[in-house]
């Protein structure tokens, strides 16, 4: 199925779904290809599959976003990639891995990784990202906050973006920006569960991309690098 220019994977649950991203990845991924992952819950349970079955055959694998803080802190991103044992497998295969948090200022860590993205952009000949969305319907390290979101829509330069919201459960983070996630030559996005119903209805309404940053992949420069994998009804 192909709505808006993305592919569509319709699945009963999350551990089909699950299935169908790791047996894309095994055809996407090469060692000419470099490899970005997500946080959060939605794929903690494909990165054990990955470290288990040990075929991923990555150049190198770096991340999409971070939750800002002293290196392997408890709720890092990196902390729950190593927790799965795929870090390790990396490590027994000869895989780079290229983390964001170095343990300097959040502005320092966000310019080094700007570095390093554009390194990996410009070594590999292909790039992979899986995404998510929230519930909210932000995707990457991206808010659903307007004035943070529109920021970095706005700034056509920068691969790495980082952002301070105290207020909100984001807090500090640094991520890819728009310009970065428009790099990436093919996306495949998780989307399971019945509380991410409402934000796949917003992120195929027509509206700011500020609002709904998921509405971002959409795009048609975007959507034919999209592969929407998801155990929910989309008409």
């Amino acid at each position: 199925m192909i709505k808006d220019g993305i592919k569509i994977v319709q699945v009963k649950n999350s551990e089909e779904g699950i299935e169908a991203c790791k047996k894309l990845l095994y055809e996407m991924v090469s060692k000419s290809a470099v490899l970005f992952l997500s946080g959060g819950s939605t794929p903690k349970t494909l990165y054990e599959i990955l470290a288990k079955d040990g075929k991923l055959n990555a150049g190198a694998v770096a991340m999409v976003d971070e939750r800002f803080g002293e290196k392997w802190y408890e709720d890092s991103n990196e902390l729950m990639i190593k927790n799965t044992q795929l870090l390790s497998f990396l490590q027994k295969s000869n895989t780079e891995f290229y983390p964001i948090l170095q343990n300097e200022n959040i502005e320092d860590t966000a310019m080094q990784y700007d570095e390093t993205a554009r390194y990996l952009f410009n070594y590999f000949q292909k790039s992979v990202a899986i995404l998510g969305i929230g519930a909210d319907g932000h995707t990457a390290g991206i808010p659903a906050i307007e004035e943070i979101s529109q920021k970095i829509l706005n700034d056509k330069f920068s691969l790495v973006d980082f952002y301070d919201d105290k207020e909100s459960f984001y807090k500090q983070r640094i991520t890819l920006t728009f310009l970065g996630l428009s790099k990436i030559d093919q996306i495949i996005v998780m989307v399971f569960g019945k509380d991410k119903k409402k934000a796949l209805q917003f992120m195929f309404k027509t509206g700011s991309i500020a609002q709904i940053p998921a509405r971002f992949l959409i795009q048609k420069e975007i959507s034919s690098k999209v592969t929407l994998i998801t155990d929910q009804n989309i008409k």
